[in-house]
């Protein structure tokens, strides 16, 4: 019998090695006809769990529908990729995003239910809109508890697990890692007015727009983000094409980027303040946090396009989408603040849920401390493994490792708490928060860039162009 590989360079995917190996061998190039078939038929079944969530005793028909699912997300995802070199980086989303919505069948199979927005239901949202709305709340936002089989219920916005109708003992820390939340009441009746619990650690809109403010709202921030992630973009390609900007992998293309490469600044004023050369550490610096910069605006954009075609067509509520997905990354003070707050939240349901699931069947305790950790292991996990439809892809170790390294300095930041009971914040937080994660942060810029990733088309091609071309290069920067 043949044994299951290991993690190791011959076969980088482990026991996932010959799934990796059978998609890049057989799986079809995404086109304009056959893109439903990945994109939209492995979904149904996900909406159909969905509104079946809304009453009791269908737990035997949600998990026959979610494993057809399944059965129909994982044939898809086996079968249909980017295969052309310049748009790889997107397969790395298909793969997460199947992770994640396997993640999503299962649980919407499993949990006992019902669930209900009560908050909109009792402003008059349909029901059918309503289950399409719970299928796509990855945030669980509004949504209260999850019942494990009344062994425990995971809130994913406390960190109080409740078992056996008692809650646990949380850390001292009060760090808001996990926090907030509400639980369900299983009435079957829905208030007419119903106040909506508003999670500490979501970054809550502090005005209240009418529908025209907030379409132009979500269009505006979705433009402006494009622009400058496109930018980014096309400064790596342009810069880089031969290092760091290529679609196919170099051997140390980061160092060759930042070392081979002499990038002077204001050259425009050349002639009259000199030739001004960035120092190598700079360069990669900068590059770093674009690559940072590149992941948090490109997500962000596509949130807020399309919150500005869903609220715009009326058939959302305009303060359905008024939550945005971050909060300013830039202005966290602690790795708990920029972790579990402020970067984006997508995720953050689903790795509770786990967590507590795989402590349990180890018979750990699962408390807030025991969860955090676990949360960012499950996150190297998907988002290393979760590569597996690139080809040529980026080593996995780096990428894995980014995530339990930001766990151990949400940890130091816990035990900081504790001893001194001080949090990590301020002034003297943000050096902090910035120092870890930007040496963390290289593992991945690195591995990113030299396999190849910084050559991936991930937006349409033409605003960073025009900026480079007439307000960038040669006037801003120029490379000698």
């Amino acid at each position: 019998m043949k044994s299951i590989p290991f993690f190791k360079a011959s076969t980088p995917f482990g026991p996932f090695q010959n799934l990796h190996e059978y998609v890049i061998n057989n799986a079809e190039q995404i086109t304009l006809n056959n893109w439903y078939k990945l994109f939209i038929i492995p979904l149904i079944p996900l909406y159909i769990q969905a509104f079946l969530l809304r009453y009791e005793k269908t737990r035997n028909i949600r998990i026959s529908i979610g494993l057809i699912g399944i059965i129909l997300m994982s044939n898809a995802g086996c079968h249909y990729r980017f295969t052309q070199p310049w748009l790889n980086a997107i397969n790395n989303g298909i793969g997460i995003g199947i992770m994640h919505l396997i993640a999503r069948y299962l649980e919407f199979s499993f949990i006992q239910g019902p669930i209900i927005d009560r908050y909109f239901e009792s402003k008059g949202r349909h029901p059918l809109i309503s289950a399409l709305d719970i299928a796509v709340n990855a945030r669980w936002i509004g949504l209260g508890s999850i019942n494990l089989d009344n062994k425990a219920k995971v809130n994913s916005g406390n960190n109080k697990l409740q078992i056996n109708g008692h809650k646990s003992s949380p850390l001292k820390d009060d760090t808001n890692f996990i926090d907030g939340g509400i639980k369900l009441n299983n009435n079957k009746s829905i208030p007419e007015k119903i106040e909506r619990k508003k999670e500490n650690w979501l970054p809550w809109p502090k005005i209240k727009r009418t529908k025209f403010q907030s379409v132009k709202r979500h269009l505006f921030i979705a433009i402006k983000n494009y622009i400058i992630f496109d930018t980014c973009l096309h400064l790596i390609r342009f810069y880089g094409s031969n290092t760091i900007g290529s679609n196919y992998p170099i051997s140390n293309a980061f160092y060759k980027f930042s070392h081979e490469n002499q990038f002077i600044i204001f050259p425009i004023l050349k002639s009259i303040i000199g030739e001004i050369l960035v120092p190598w550490w700079i360069i990669e610096l900068i590059t770093e946090i674009s690559v940072a910069i590149g992941v948090w605006l490109g997500i962000s954009c596509g949130y807020h396009l399309l919150g500005c075609l869903l609220v715009g067509s009326g058939i959302w509520e305009t303060d359905s989408w008024e939550i945005d997905i971050f909060d300013n990354p830039l202005k966290s003070d602690s790795l708990l603040d920029f972790w579990g707050r402020r970067w984006h939240q997508f995720f953050r349901h689903h790795f509770i849920l786990y967590s507590t699931l795989v402590l349990r069947l180890f018979h750990l305790k699962p408390n807030s401390g025991n969860i955090l950790f676990m949360s960012f292991i499950l996150s190297g996990a998907m988002h290393s493994i979760g590569q597996f439809t690139m080809n040529p892809h980026p080593p996995l170790l780096p990428i894995f490792l980014m995530f339990p390294l930001s766990g151990i300095g949400c940890i130091m930041e816990v035990i900081f708490k504790r001893m001194t009971g001080r949090k990590v914040r301020g002034s003297w937080g943000r050096p902090w928060t910035w120092i870890v994660m930007l040496s963390i942060g290289r593992l991945g810029t690195v591995a990113w860039l030299d396999s190849g990733v910084g050559g991936s088309y991930l937006t349409p091609p033409f605003a960073g162009k025009w900026i480079t071309d007439n307000l960038l290069d040669g006037i801003l920067i120029g490379k000698k």
